[in-house]
């Protein structure tokens, strides 16, 4: 925010992080899946039950449509670029502060699962 004007830059900035962090989780998330399979197969200790897979399946589909959410708003926001800058109180930039408060919500939420899930899954 330059001069208490909002420009598409800066919102494309916190687009371009989220989607950094959504694609990070995925990648832990399919890390401790494989690892799941590694126990699974006989390593020694006892893997996940099918209620912790359905979490992780939940977790995953919850980041992609995060992911979904975050593309559709870009292309509006490029959609309507002629708009901008825009203040604190224009539409589109509380759309982006709600579109923000879900994803700290659904970050702290898969972050603390994948620190459990590593716990568990630890030796």
């Amino acid at each position: 925010m330059k001069e208490g004007k909002i420009h598409l830059i800066d919102l494309d900035f916190e687009y371009k992080m989220w989607k950094n962090h959504l694609e990070w989780f995925l990648r832990d998330l399919k890390i401790i899946r494989d690892r799941n399979n590694e126990i699974a197969g006989g390593q020694g200790k006892k893997e996940l039950n099918a209620v912790e897979e359905m979490i992780l399946d939940e977790w995953e589909d919850q980041i992609k449509k995060m992911m979904g959410r975050i593309k559709t708003q870009e292309q509006e926001l490029q959609y309507y670029n002629k708009d901008f800058p825009i203040t604190a109180d224009h539409q589109y930039f509380d759309e982006h502060l709600g579109l923000r408060q879900r994803m700290e919500k659904l970050s702290n939420n898969v972050i603390a699962k994948i620190s459990d899930l590593i716990k568990e899954l630890s030796v």
